[in-house]
């Protein structure tokens, strides 16, 4: 067989396998989740649809929770405002020179009860959505108690808003936050 042959046969195989593999990485769209498009209808991903999925709310206790995540919603929105002006002030603090050690430890504090309210908030919330559930749902609950962390403890930032949004491209200045070299 001659030289161009056998390269243009290989060089059609490897084409054939790479649109193989985008199709394949295409029409698969559960095997490989997109950080831009979860799997799932809309909303299936949600916290409240996964509480009421996997507890097995009639429609009565789905009327009951809805208004509690309502609450436990704005409770949430108002501490976590809270938390962001805390956060501001706090290093805010570093503008200075010299920065007021006592507002810090003072403004750091304010933080740590934050956090804890929201802690005691989500805590209250969940023993309220157990008052809810009947016998017989209370092992679904024991369950998704146990999957607690893994269902809502890497919940994503909501995105930014008032054009705070970080500069595009390269970060400027060392890699890593590592001093510059010499």
């Amino acid at each position: 067989m001659e030289r161009t042959k056998l390269l243009t046969l290989v060089s059609i195989g490897l084409l054939l396998l790479n649109l193989l593999t985008i199709g394949f990485l295409v029409f698969k769209p559960g095997q490989l989740p997109r950080p831009d498009h979860p799997p799932g209808p809309p909303g299936a991903n949600d916290p409240a649809t996964i509480i009421i999925r996997r507890l097995h709310f009639d429609s009565d206790q789905r009327a009951r929770y809805q208004e509690l995540v309502h609450e436990h919603q704005n409770a949430v929105r108002k501490l976590r405002e809270q938390s962001t002006e805390l956060f501001q002030d706090y290093y805010g603090l570093l503008e200075s020179d010299h920065p007021d050690s006592a507002q810090a430890n003072a403004l750091s504090q304010q933080i740590a009860t934050n956090q804890r309210e929201l802690a005691q908030l989500n805590f209250t919330h969940f023993s309220q959505i157990r008052a809810l559930c009947r016998p017989d749902q209370k092992a679904d609950f024991n369950e998704l108690v146990a999957d607690l962390s893994k269902l809502f403890g890497q919940q994503q930032r909501p995105p930014r808003t008032n054009g705070s949004d970080p500069p595009e491209g390269p970060a400027e200045g060392p890699r890593g936050n590592l001093p510059p070299r010499p």
